[in-house]
Parts: structure tokens; sequence; C-alpha cells
């Protein structure tokens, strides 16, 4: 069995005529020898509830800045609205789909993430428990994981802390050895100065167009967290924009690439 991880995200997780569209994809894969489980963003549904808190959003290379009552928003979003509803829609279209987050069963135990600013809640992955994916692909399931995760506050205490959906899902790729990491992005994938497509990516070739500031914004996580999963053994990463179902069932196949693929 061929095993894949697809992350999805932005628009695509709040169109419903895309999500569906991308929901009779998923439905194909299984029947052509694919193990697929699914990790999901949800940054626009998460700006349209932080706004009822009256907080501004913030973000510093890509992350969200989150405040403990900003995590509370965000956990209900991800793993309450998102995650339920893309399990029902799978669920209409006969799949096997089964929602959970990275705080079950420690699928993802994390540590507060460090940086040049106090993030907040924001966590960086340290250990992935793939045998909870593992085990319910052998009975059958599809898991659609949100990045929420499980790990320690500065009192020891285990609580829930805001992961990057695209950092999560590299790394639950690279914990089972997946044979295929998609990305499906907003954009049709890494582009050029001239807002063209670049078919095949360097990691040395995208150093120098986030230094340009080609690459900008949630793109610079995507990709820097793409090329340390390559390093660390993935086999194929792409990075895709959504067009339809039959795109991506190809994309899949390598019948075609309509993205960028990194290497």
């Amino acid at each position: 069995m061929k095993k894949v991880v697809v992350k999805i995200g932005g628009s695509l997780a709040i169109d419903e005529a895309k999500l569906a569209d991308f929901v009779a994809a998923v439905s194909k894969l299984p029947a052509m020898g694919c193990q697929v489980a699914v990790v999901h963003g949800g940054g626009k549904d998460i700006n349209e509830n932080i706004a009822l808190l009256r907080e501004q959003p913030t973000f510093i290379d890509g992350l969200r800045v989150t405040t403990p009552s900003i995590m509370k928003m965000v956990e209900m979003t991800l793993s309450g609205h998102v995650n339920k509803k893309l399990v029902r829609m799978l669920l209409c279209n006969n799949v096997n789909a089964i929602g959970l987050s990275g705080v079950d069963g420690k699928l993802f135990e994390v540590v507060k993430k460090q940086g040049k600013v106090d993030l907040g809640l924001v966590g960086e992955v340290k250990k992935v428990n793939p045998k909870i994916v593992e085990d319910l692909w052998a009975a059958g399931w599809v898991p659609v994981v949100s990045p929420i995760s499980f790990g320690p506050d500065a009192e020891g205490n285990g609580v829930s802390w805001n992961v990057n959906a695209d950092t999560a899902a590299s790394e639950l790729a690279v914990a089972l050895g997946a044979d295929q990491f998609v990305l499906v992005s907003d954009v049709p994938g890494v582009m050029d100065e001239s807002k063209t497509v670049i078919p095949e990516l360097t990691e040395k070739a995208a150093e120098d167009l986030i230094a340009s500031g080609v690459i900008n914004g949630g793109m610079i996580p995507k990709v820097r967290e793409s090329f340390k999963s390559i390093s660390r053994g993935l086999k194929s990463i792409h990075i895709v924009g959504w067009k339809d179902a039959e795109h991506f069932v190809k994309q899949i196949n390598g019948e075609l690439n309509y993205g960028t693929i990194l290497g």
C-alpha cells in the first residue's frame, strides 16, 4: 500500500464546493491502493472566530502568536468545527473517516517553540507517535488530523499547543515513512518573481527566493519544513493549488505535475 499524507488549509478548508471536490478525490484513493491521512489547518476560520475576541491576529514569519484566549479559540475551531465538518463530508462519501488531534494519544508531543520573540502557546514537535495512525490504517480508517498538540506548560502541566499545520503534517509524514506528502495551498505552487509556478525547486534556490522576498508569509514555513522532511528521508513532497479532483488524483498517481515538487 502506498502511504500518502495530505495537508489542506486556506480557502479549501472553508470553500464548500472545493471541499466537496477534495472529498470526492480522497474517496478514490483507497481503491487505488493508498493509505491516506489528511492533516488540516483552518486559518481563515480561526481569524473569523478570533474576531469575536476583539483581538487582532498577529503573525511572525508565518506563525500565529497564540495567547491563552486565542489558544482556546484555535482548539475549538480546528479540533472541533473544521475537523468534524471534514469527517462528516468524508463519511457522506463512503470514506471510513475518523477525526483526531495531536492531543489524542499524544500523537504530537511538543515543547514551547523558541524564537526571537515569544509566540505564546506555539509548540515545536519533538515526538510523533505514528502507531496511532498505523493502527487506524490497519483497521481500514482514514484519519483526519487537527494539528493541536500535547505538551507541558511552564509549570509542567500537560496543555494544548498550537502547531503550524504544515509542520505537523510533515512531521507525521516523516514518522510514517510516507511515500508521498502533498501540501494543498491557496496558491498553485511555489512561484518565482514573475508569478509563474516553479515545477521543481531545490533547497538552495528556495532560500535565495526567501532572502529576496519572493517567497514570503506562510509559504516560508511551508517550504522550510518541507526541506527538513526531505533531509530526514521523505521521498516526495508536492505543493499544489486546488484545481479539481481529476488533477489531484493524477498528481498522486504521478501522471502529471501541476504544482511544485521539492527535492
